[in-house]
This record gives structure tokens, sequence and C-alpha cells, in this order.
């Protein structure tokens, strides 16, 4: 009897994977949360995305962590550090786990955040530019990593500068195996989309209550605004009628490198509302609504979003866009020194600033915001379909 002849398989199609990050405020925890009126909209995103992506032959997995927000365990400070790395320890996890897709097939990082939230997605995205994707020899390293980017964005002196720079220049040299490991396929995005809602650097309390020393203001300071080149499309909504000094807003700034290569900004920065009518947990939550299908609106052609549970959020208290904003200003918050926000005042090609234009349909608008809008009307940005809609 001859042995039949052995027969050739064609190697598997690697599917490139989407790799998701959804990192929620300080205090707030979706997964101890009881009443879904007080969901944010970190949180909401990530019961939005479907599991796959059934528009693409194969479909395309969709992988989602969710990331509680510092403060919302005992150890304060400790859940800074924890939430922070262990978001981006899931994104190196995660890639490990399908490196050979990587590789092959070039997995997709998109990264999303609220508040302090918006915060730990734009320092992922910036880590994973300057570093590249870490494999797990690399991430024993990562501790120090870490704390020399913190360090180097406001060094004591010269000396400490170059010393830090020379720590890091292992790990962010064009020939570093991370920064080869990002950009497998080509040179040209490393991470797919960043989408925030009202960023801001702040723990959630006022100052004058944390009386931060130098070191842990050093630690917790934003490194940059500027808009990496390496990120493809990045979204962010910020809030109108937030007056906090301590919740000051970080806008994306657009670098020319990032515009040169087509990349997509859009910082529709204007909505009505407070700091959490912009990204959620109020129980009357008609503002955060509008933010959130603003955000989805933009990137339902790269993710596969269930529409029927997203159409099924909305509790309206108000007609449509006319809820008036929070008062910040209550509790602890009463003791907040209050600032106005800089509202734009003529387009700008590095912010890309615009106006929702829901906010026309508030009965009380700032005086100057209202002679701005007449002066240039084309502040005033477009509803997508997908808002119409809604």
């Amino acid at each position: 009897m001859t042995e039949p002849e052995p027969q050739a398989y064609a190697p598997a199609k690697r599917v490139k994977k989407r790799i998701i990050v959804c990192c929620d405020g300080t205090w707030a925890d979706g997964v101890t949360t009881v009443n879904r009126l007080s969901y944010t909209n970190a949180l909401r995103l990530a019961r939005t995305l479907h599991h796959e992506d059934y528009r693409t032959d194969p479909p395309t997995p969709q992988i989602v962590f969710y990331q509680s927000g510092i403060g919302s365990a005992n150890n304060f400070y400790a859940e800074y550090v924890e939430g922070e790395l262990s978001a981006f320890l899931w994104v190196i996890a995660t890639n490990e786990h399908y490196r050979d897709d990587w590789r092959h097939a070039r997995n997709q990082v998109f990264l999303f955040g609220f508040s302090r939230g918006a915060y730990t997605a734009r320092m992922i995205a910036m880590f994973i530019g300057a570093i590249g994707i870490l494999d797990r020899r690399d991430m024993d390293s990562f501790a120090g990593i870490f704390i020399a980017y913190q360090h180097l964005t406001k060094p004591k002196d010269e000396q400490e500068k170059l010393a830090l720079q020379a720590q890091l220049a292992p790990w962010n040299s064009p020939d570093s195996p991370g920064i080869r490991r990002a950009y497998a396929e080509d040179k040209t995005f490393s991470v797919k989309c960043v989408g925030v809602f009202d960023t801001v650097g702040t723990l959630g309390l006022p100052e004058e209550l944390t009386l931060q020393k130098p070191k842990l203001q050093r630690l917790y300071s934003f490194p940059d605004k500027l808009l990496g080149p390496h990120i493809e499309r990045a979204y962010q909504a910020l809030a109108l009628n937030e007056d906090r000094s301590d919740f000051t807003c970080a806008k994306f700034e657009q670098k020319e490198e990032g515009r040169r290569k087509g990349q997509i900004l859009r910082q529709v920065c204007w909505f009505t509302g407070c700091h959490s009518d912009i990204g959620g947990g109020y129980k009357q939550h008609d503002l955060a609504d509008l933010t959130l299908t603003w955000m989805v609106a933009h990137i339902g052609d790269i993710l596969a979003v269930d529409m029927e549970y997203l159409g099924s959020l909305p509790e309206p208290i108000a007609p449509c866009m006319s809820q008036p904003p929070h008062d910040p200003t209550t509790g602890i918050f009463a003791l907040e020194i209050t600032s106005q926000r800089p509202l734009p005042t003529e387009d700008n090609s590095i912010t890309h600033e615009t106006i929702h234009p829901s906010v026309l349909h508030q009965t009380k608008l700032y005086p100057k915001l209202a002679q701005d809008i007449r002066d240039h009307p084309n502040l005033i940005g477009k509803l997508l379909p997908l808002e119409e809609e809604m």
C-alpha cells in the first residue's frame, strides 16, 4: 500500500487586530457603577464597540480594554501610576500576544479617554511615538523609561537633561527595536486614532486641597500638547463652561510634519457644558450624549459600532441640544479659583478649533463668544449625518 503524498497547506491569512483602550476619568469606575445614567463616555464608548467588524472579509477583531479612573480605589497616588502603566502595559501585552500578527498584518492601536483618562490615552500615544512597541524583555526597563520621560519635561538643570537623554537613547533612536516594531509595515502612522473628551492633567481635586509637592507636580504634569505625526487621526471635545482653574484644558497642536502626512485633527473644542457634561458622569446627560455621538460619528468608518446600543443611551430631560450646563463649582470645588478658558476667535491651522452647532441652541452665551461667532460664522462646525439622525 502506497503512502499518501503529503498535502501542501496554504498558510492561514493573518488578520490585523484593532487594539482599543478606553481610559476613564478621576474617581470614575464603570465596573462598580450600578446606575447607567452615571456612566462616563469612556465606559459608554467601550460598550458601544463591537468585538468584531463584519464589514471586512475576514471580520476584523476589535479587542477593547477599559481602564477605570485613578482615585477609584484606596491608594489615590498609587492608582495614578498604576492606571497609566496598566493601560500601556495592556497595549504591550496584547501586541506581544499577537506579535506575529503585528509583524505581518499590522495591528492598529486606538486610544480614547476622558479627563485624566484622556491624559493617559495621550501619554500612551506619546510613548508609542517615542519608543514604539516594546516586547516582554524591553518591559523590564519600562518603569525607568516612564520616569525619565516625565522628568525630562521639566529637568532641574542642563546636566540632568543630558543624563536623561542618554538614559533614553537606546529606546528612542530610529533603529531601536520598539520603533522598528511599531513601524513594521511602513513609516506612516503607528497609532490609528486618539479620541478624547476634555483632556486635563489635574488629579480631580482643587490644588488648594491636594497641596502637591514639586516632585509630584513634575510627575503629574502633561509632557507635550503637540500632536505627534505618528498619529493618523485625533479628535477632542472640550468644555465651553468649565472655568475651574485646575481644570485647564490641553488642546492638541498639530505639527507641520503631521499635516504633510495627511494627519486628521478635528477639535470641535467648544460644546456647551462643564467638564463632566462633556465626558459624562451626571445623571442628566443630554450634553454628554451630544459629545459621544459626535465622537462615534467621526470614528464609525474605522471602528464597528453597535448602533442599537448607542441609540438606547439618550434619556433627554430637555429639548434637543438645549440642556443648560451644570455648575462645576460646587462642593469641595467651591474653593476653587475660576478663570475663563481661552475660546477660539478665528480659524487656527494649528489647533483646528471649531464650535459645535449645538451651542447655538443655548439661551445664554458668553457675550464675547457671541460676538466672535457673528464676526467669524465659519467657526461653527457642521453636524455629521449620524448626529443629524440621532
